[in-house]
């Protein structure tokens, strides 16, 4: 009877639960104590590893000697294992892959510590009173490599005919008013690109040094030309100051126009501290930031009586850049895509009966230039330079897709002349530049210091790709709507279009080195060379 009621009765339940809770709480306050006790030992033990590594990779020689006496200078007695080897930086490896350990020659050292730690109330729950911790660390040290600046296109070769200036009214979407002095000032101006990157860093507020935060900021050209402007000196203000208004216009990313080896910060001040052409900057940055395409009045020539052009100019392909600073093959810097119409209409008539018009599409693709080697040797550069195809045809097209490069344009044959339905001439014609090789382009320290201009030209390139096109036309005349060949209308008509070809090509040629263009060919250009050579403090590597 006693028993039964002890057992219904529910009073002091509370009490039990909360010396079950307790004793519960003290167990998990204990595990906690010695996890935490742990995680303490553990941050200590891969502090010394990482200070560790960083003595063994700055004296590879005794790596063993030196991360051995540096770990027991900070935690006392502790098992240290050294490896020597190689680290490679390669973004395409696993991190854990990245160290190869006895690779020769070493430039990295890889340490593993190895210590006991005391459990304090665990060795009741595991019946251990201590646990083996082990950590690793990575670290490595290089000399910087020869780098070079190397940058794609071609500095203007002429002004005529107020081309320049149309393009570049084009480009901002404004009135630009140059002289040919301006141009010239501009062409012979040089700054400093490293403290054309410093003093952007500032006008934008970032960090100095921090060049890969600051290709990552938008500026407005104008305001960019400003800040050269106060860089270039009086040589070169007056021009500046007139194009720094138009050009406010157009905005460009800074990493669309330069592009620097990722991992190159030890060596990249250096790098850049060579000096490019103002005129050569202004365009790279206003052909990447600026209008697509641009329609050019090129005024009366010898032999015709009117002729146009639209140019469209594309992205350069891949996002890439104009110059880069680099050590390596990557990356490959390229041209821009450009496409480029022209209407021409003749002076004279044919045999008399009228004049002609000429419809002409010129395409380019984008050249190529990669850096093959570098060194500080006599032949200091190499530079891979693969010149983009050039295309010229004769016919109509849609103008309403020549700034579209992802479609192909086909040319309709050109009716060249029409009388009253009585005689009608049509034509086409199609002539194509390419080279698929890579051409190796060597500059010496004397081309580098005099800043040379070294052309790689397509093997099978003619003289003149217009005058070319007009020698292999493909002519159909018909009289009084019948398919009746005249030969003397014929050859008339290439009596008439022989001296014009070169006329076009002569107008071809400005218009193209305005944006670093040419048919056929690619112009490439090293601004500087660091021997590198100087060893770097070892660094703690993934």
């Amino acid at each position: 009877m006693t028993c039964r009621r002890f057992g219904g009765n529910e009073a002091g339940g509370v009490a039990t639960m909360v010396a079950a809770a307790g004793a519960l709480l003290c167990v998990l306050a204990a595990i906690v104590v010695d996890l935490a006790s742990l995680a303490l030992a553990g941050r200590s033990l891969q502090g010394a590893a990482d200070l560790a590594a960083l003595s063994a990779a700055a004296n590879l020689d005794r790596a063993h000697l030196a991360a051995e006496t540096t770990a027991r200078a900070n935690l006392g007695e502790v098992a240290t294992v050294t490896v020597t080897g190689r680290y490679s930086p390669d973004a395409s490896r696993a991190p854990v892959d990245r160290f190869m350990a006895s690779a020769a020659p070493a430039n990295a050292a890889r340490v593993t510590l190895t210590r006991a730690s005391s459990l304090y109330f665990g060795r009741w729950i595991v019946g251990r009173s201590e646990v083996t911790l082990s950590r690793t660390a990575v670290a490595a040290a290089s000399a910087d490599p020869p780098r070079a600046m190397f940058s794609i296109g071609s500095r203007l070769a002429a002004v005529e005919g107020g081309i320049a200036n149309a393009l570049l009214s084009g480009l901002t979407g404004s009135s630009v008013n140059l002289s040919v002095m301006d141009y010239e000032a501009l062409a012979d101006a040089e700054v400093n690109l490293l403290g054309v990157f410093d003093a952007l860093a500032t006008e934008l507020d970032v960090e100095a040094g921090r060049y890969d935060r600051l290709l990552e900021q938008e500026i407005e050209v104008g305001r960019a030309l400003g800040v050269i402007r106060d860089l270039a000196g009086n040589q070169a203000d007056s021009a500046l100051s007139k194009l720094t208004g138009p050009a406010s216009n157009v905005t460009v990313r800074l990493g669309e126009v330069f592009r620097l080896e990722a991992d190159a910060s030890g060596g990249l001040a250096q790098g850049l501290d060579a000096s490019v052409s103002v005129l050569d900057l202004a365009m790279a940055m206003l052909e990447t930031g600026g209008e697509r395409q641009i329609r050019l009045d090129l005024g009366v020539q010898t032999g015709l009586a009117d002729v146009t052009a639209d140019l469209a100019i594309g992205e350069r392909p891949n996002r890439s850049p104009w110059l880069t600073v680099t050590g390596q093959g990557q990356p490959v810097i390229r041209t821009a895509q450009a496409r480029l119409y022209l209407k021409a209409r003749t002076a004279q008539k044919l045999s008399g009966l009228a004049q002609i018009e000429l419809p002409i599409l010129l395409e380019l693709a984008a050249s190529e230039a990669r850096l093959d080697a570098v060194s500080c040797g006599p032949d200091a550069v190499s530079v891979g330079v693969r010149p983009g195809l050039a295309r010229a045809m004769l016919g109509r097209i849609d103008e309403a897709h020549l700034d579209d490069f992802q479609r192909t344009l086909t040319p309709t044959p050109a009716t060249l002349l029409n009388v009253a339905g009585l005689v009608r001439l049509t034509a086409k014609g199609d002539v194509e530049v390419a080279d698929t090789r890579f051409q190796t382009v060597r500059f010496s320290a004397a081309d580098i210091a005099d800043q040379r201009v070294r052309t790689a030209t397509a093997a099978n390139l003619p003289s003149g790709l217009i005058a070319s096109l007009f020698d292999r036309l493909e002519v159909n005349v018909q009289a009084l709507g019948l398919g009746l060949g005249l030969g003397g209308l014929t050859s008339a008509l290439g009596s008439l279009l022989a001296p014009i070809g070169p006329v076009l090509d002569g107008l071809v040629h400005p218009i193209l080195d305005m944006v670093g263009l040419k048919l056929g060919q690619a112009d490439v250009r090293v601004h500087g060379v660091t021997c590198g050579g100087a060893e770097r403090p070892p660094v703690l590597v993934g």
